[in-house]
């Protein structure tokens, strides 16, 4: 909730309601992306409500993300009468529909007049929680305008109506007859997507015959790691059957080889039944859930070299790494590698958009840690938002670890009364936007620092004094792994550890490292 005046019969009914729990953040964009966090800790819709006017264009970030991610928000815009639109009056601007490109619907409730009007609204309201959380699940956008007065009187009560909202059945599974004994080279590959215990089990039943991939966002406790350090266009590696499902995929160079190595069949598992063709592979949906189409299928058939191709290529580059870290000034590059190594496990992990995210990618996370990213639009903002909120509602330690940009573009996350003594935040700083160093084009610039990276000299020393975080500096490997020491440790507050890197350095350890696997996976 935002605080506003509009919006103040929905802020006083929320407020003296004790069965909901509530959250005031004063920033709109950063109360988004903390619903958010909360939405994809708890898998429960989180009501957003704020007041007329430009508060509403505020939450678009993060309700485009939401769209994306698969994430129910249920977003409440209080409105002016509609007999006041585009009539040059106060903090009045055309809220209906300006979510419509990212929201599963918009409803528009009328202007209450009368009980009879009143069941209409009470209507509407229930079709649009009841969207909300049926698949695809996704945010929808509720505009209520209000007459004034709309502060009740002293003596004044409130009356609340239960209404029950049945939950949606599970869809059943559409498995078809699909025959997987034509097939040799068999690759499952899983987009973003919480962490699925069920499913996990079922991998681990075919992941000696077949090769699986497990990356940081698709939360597999099992499976084939690094394959976006070591895949280039191995022709040996392109499946014959590719088998799909989730949301995005991190790896450009992953996507770059399917795209160039079509697979002679792809099948894509979607129970809500959104159709995507990243690899442009021409893929057909089944609408069943990749753990029951392992179920139904066998794969015994299947003779394991092509997985070993696969499993050869990761121990490879895994020792690959672990000698090239060794020897190595200290960069961004190696202090990511030995952060990614000391999360905690039973841990959440958050990974802000740019560099951090890709570096868990390449590196790979520990064992029983769940990861989350806001991979839906992969923007840097609200990446400490969407953590913080996540932290509220978990009984977990949860680590953020973030770019310096990302940290500062989105200070206001803490600009309210909450302080989650479970929040750990790691910003790795290298004044300014790093990855334009690290990729083809803005790197051989003139304009590189000023235009691209966008060069600064600012910390986060006076956001945490001013936010009451524990904060802390490393700017070597020994003071890395001293602080690291005991920053997992119990506190009273949030901690915040800041590590320092020379931008310089960074670009050449990091195409050092991707020469030295290079010449590894040739060998």
């Amino acid at each position: 909730m935002s605080p506003g005046s509009r919006n103040a019969p929905l802020t006083i009914s929320f407020a003296r309601n004790t069965k909901i729990e509530k959250w005031i953040i004063p920033d709109e964009r950063a109360a988004g992306f903390i619903a958010l966090g909360i939405a994809q800790e708890t898998n429960t819709p989180v009501v957003l409500c704020c007041t007329s006017g430009t508060a509403l264009l505020n939450y678009a970030p993060a309700i485009a993300e939401a769209y994306y991610r698969e994430i129910p928000l249920v977003v409440l815009s209080a409105d002016r009468p509609p007999a006041l639109i585009d009539q040059r009056d106060g903090q009045t601007i055309r809220q209906f529909e300006a979510l419509k490109n990212h929201v599963k619907k918009s409803v528009q409730l009328p202007l209450i007049n009368s009980q009879e009007e009143s069941e209409v609204y009470s209507s509407k309201l229930k079709d649009a929680l009841l969207l909300s959380g049926s698949l695809p699940i996704g945010p929808v956008h509720i505009n209520i305008p209000f007459a004034e007065p709309f502060y009740p009187e002293d003596a004044s009560s409130l009356a609340y109506k239960e209404v029950l909202i049945p939950k949606e059945e599970k869809p059943k599974n559409q498995l078809s007859d699909f025959d997987t004994t034509p097939f040799q080279k068999v690759l499952i590959l899983v987009g973003q997507q919480s962490a699925d215990e069920e499913l996990s089990l079922e991998i681990a039943q075919v992941s000696d015959l077949l090769p699986v991939l497990k990356f940081p966002l698709n939360n597999l406790s099992s499976g084939i790691e690094q394959a976006d350090i070591f895949i280039q266009n191995q022709k040996e590696l392109q499946p014959d059957l590719l088998i799909t499902s989730g949301l995005s995929v991190l790896s450009k160079k992953l996507k770059l080889f399917l795209r160039a190595n079509t697979p002679s069949k792809h099948i894509h598992l979607d129970q809500a039944g959104v159709e995507v063709d990243t690899f442009q592979s021409n893929p057909e949906l089944i609408k069943a859930s990749l753990t029951q189409f392992l179920k139904n299928h066998s794969f015994t058939h299947i003779n394991p070299n092509y997985r070993n191709l696969w499993v050869d290529l990761s121990e490879r580059s895994k020792t690959g790494l672990a000698s090239f870290m060794n020897e190595i000034v200290f960069s961004e590059s190696s202090a990511a590698y030995t952060i990614l190594k000391s999360i905690p496990e039973h841990s959440n992990l958050h990974l802000s958009n740019s560099m951090p995210v890709r570096f868990a990618d390449m590196f790979g996370v520990p064992k029983r840690v769940t990861c989350f990213s806001n991979r839906g639009t992969s923007g840097i903002d609200g990446c400490t938002s969407t953590a913080f909120g996540t932290s509220l509602v978990s009984k977990k330690l949860n680590t953020l670890l973030t770019g310096d940009l990302a940290f500062l573009y989105d200070r206001n996350a803490f600009f309210h009364n909450y302080h989650p003594s479970n929040l750990r935040i790691i910003i790795l700083n290298n004044q300014g936007g790093g990855i334009f160093r690290l990729i083809d084009g803005p790197s051989k610039l003139e304009e590189l620092e000023a235009y691209f990276e966008t060069r600064h000299n600012r910390t986060a020393e006076y956001i945490c004094a001013e936010n009451d975080l524990e904060y802390c500096v490393a700017n070597d490997m020994k003071s890395l792994n001293d602080q690291l020491g005991h920053f997992y440790q119990p506190s009273e507050k949030a901690k915040v550890l800041e590590v320092f890197t020379d931008p310089d350095t960074n670009q050449h350890v990091y195409k050092e490292l991707k020469n030295y696997i290079n010449e590894r996976i040739k060998n």
